[in-house]
Parts: structure tokens; sequence; C-alpha cells
């Protein structure tokens, strides 16, 4: 059985028509669907208060109502008595479909402009989101899209040279059948989007276009490319860049380090290696007598960085293989060899002994 309308709208049956008014403009502010969009309830709460509000702001059916109750809607031959609702449409939510006319289920509801309720309804959506309403729809809060956040992994080959991307991710993205509101007539959850407003599709960017010297861990936006707004821009997408791991090249800031290993001839006698950089080949001179954990420096054979607009270098690292002798011949060119060296560990720091 419907409720009260007095009851509905939280007055007393001796309520002045300025006290309805003053419940209905609070109620309707609280309820209204646009505000509510989580709260699928919300639709049909806002029905009822307007509902009430049609019966007791007018004189007539409001006389009609305090005489017979509910049952005056029900009254006259094929429908309700003269003057039940309000003539002249009087504004608000129009019911369609019910039996009577009003109160049955599965009616379908538009929002009318006109008349002094008509009125009331326009200074009530006005107040709410920030302008007049248009015939037959509230004009929802503008709101700005979401922002999303990615990952995008780079080569040091691609942060060397810069590259240009196709990104596909998720994103959240209004609803087409509720049109984001999240209810559909009359007052149900959508059911394509739960009541949510919102659904997740694939989206595909493409042409992303990523600079030389990105830095690892830096953002790049892309901007309007994130969700949809609500009747403001679209968000953006931000970009985390993170660097792959490399086979060869170990990344420390803007240089690059690696490690060559170098026959003991070539420690022992010095010469040229050849050193592989992100470039292409490059020639190494290393001194006579180069022992192994040597350190030595390529100049602008890092990655190049944005910031400082200058170019990393490429610390070689150099590991002596030591082959194992063979035969007495190596064995004594070997001894000879270290003799003539002298003791490595000669000046090597020693324990005081006890």
């Amino acid at each position: 059985m419907p409720r009260d309308y007095y009851d509905e709208l939280g007055v007393a049956r001796e309520a002045t028509p300025a006290q309805i008014k003053k419940a209905y403009r609070k109620l309707a502010r609280q309820y209204h669907p646009d505000v509510n969009r989580d709260d699928p309830q919300a639709a049909e709460r806002f029905k009822a208060v307007q509902h009430a509000y049609d019966i007791l702001s007018d004189k007539e059916t409001r006389e009609a109502y305090d005489r017979y109750g509910h049952a005056a809607e029900q009254m006259g031959e094929g429908g309700p008595p003269p003057g039940w609702p309000p003539p002249g449409g009087g504004g608000g939510w129009e019911f369609r479909g019910g039996p009577g006319g009003f109160g049955g289920g599965g009616q379908e509801f538009r929002f009318t402009s006109g008349g002094a309720d008509g009125a009331d309804m326009q200074d009530i959506l006005s107040q709410l989101f920030g302008g007049a309403a248009g015939a037959g729809r509230a004009q929802a809060p503008s709101q700005r899209g979401t922002d999303y956040e990615a990952e995008l992994h780079l080569s040091l080959e691609e942060v060397l040279a810069g590259t240009t991307r196709d990104l596909s991710l998720t994103v959240e993205d209004t609803c087409t059948s509720c049109r984001g509101r999240g209810i559909v007539p009359p007052g149900q959850p959508c059911a394509v989007c739960g009541g949510r407003g919102q659904v997740r599709r694939q989206q595909t960017v493409r042409g992303v276009k990523i600079p030389a010297g990105a830095d690892n861990g830096s953002t790049v936006r892309l901007r309007g490319k994130g969700g949809a707004g609500h009747g403001g821009p679209p968000g953006d997408i931000n970009l985390r860049i993170v660097w792959r791991e490399h086979p060869f090249f170990r990344p420390s800031g803007d240089d690059l380090e690696c490690e060559v290993p170098v026959s003991l001839a070539e420690a022992s006698l010095g010469g040229e290696i050849p050193v592989p950089t992100l470039r292409g080949m490059r020639t190494l001179r290393i001194p006579a007598g180069t022992s192994s954990g040597t350190r030595f420096r390529i100049r602008e054979g890092g990655l190049p960085s944005r910031r400082a607009k200058t170019t990393g270098n490429l610390v070689v690292r150099v590991k002596v293989v030591v082959p194992a002798a063979e035969g007495e011949a190596e064995t004594k060119a070997v001894t000879e060899m270290s003799a003539r060296a002298g003791d490595p560990r000669a000046g090597l720091w020693r324990p005081q002994e006890q």
C-alpha cells in the first residue's frame, strides 16, 4: 500500500502550502537521481516524493486526498475524478502506463516543465547543477574524465633513439545505455553497467611518441586520452617509463657499464680491443700491464639526457682471462714472467702478530 503522502514529505496534515513546498524542495534535492548515481533506490524515492507533492500542492487534489485517501486516485468512471491530478499538467514528472494513471507499477516517467510546479523543479535543478534544466532532462554537473596510469617498458636501444608505440589499456567510459546515469526508466539499475554509469572497454592510442633520453621512472602525459568526461574534458594517460634489463649493458644514470674480457697477452703487452656500444663497435686502447678489473671510459658511449642535453659515457671494466699452463715449456715461461713481475702481494696490509 502506498505511503501516506504527508508522511512521504515529512509534514503534518495541517501543513501550509509553503511548508509542503519547502519539504518537497529539500527532499527533491536529496534524492534526485543525478545526485545519487550509485544509489538506484534514490530514483524510486524521488518519484514518490514528486508524486506526493503533485497531489498535496494542488488545492482540489489535496482536498480529495484528505477526504478519500488513496482511493481518490481510482475514483471516477475509467479513471480519477475531475481535477485529479491537477489540470494543466502543472509540471514535474509525468507518469505513464500505470493502472488508474497513478500509483501502478511499471510506469514510464519524464520531466515536464510549465506552471508553478514546473518552476519549482527548474529552481531545484538549477541549484543542484548550476544551470537551468533542459526540457525533459536535468543538466548533470560537469566532471572531468578519469586519469589513468600505465607503464611503458623500453629497451635501451629505444631510450637511445626514441620510439613510437601503440598503447592498449582498459579504461572506464560512459555507459551509452543509460548515458552515465546508472538508471533507466522507470528508475531501474541499468543492466549494461550494473548501475555504475560506466563500463570498461579496451582503448588503443596509436602513434605515442617517446622522445630519446626518456628517463627511467619518468612520466609522459598523454593529454585528453584518458576517461571520457561528464560534461567536462577527458582525462589524461600518465605513462611511467620503465627501462628493460639489457643482456650486456647496465645503466648507471646516463652512463652505461659493461664488462669486456681480454687475453693475458693483451693485458700484458697492451693494445687495442673492440668494444660493443649501442651505437656500434668502438676501439678501446689499453696499456701494457693492465690488471683485471681496471675500468676505462669511452666518451659519449652512454645514453642521452633530456634534462642536461648531454650524453653519458660507457664505462668498460676489463676482465683478464688467464689460461692454465700446459706442458713444461708454458709452465717455465709463466714462472719466469711471474718472477720478473715480483710478488704481487708485496706491501699488502697484514695484521699485527700477537
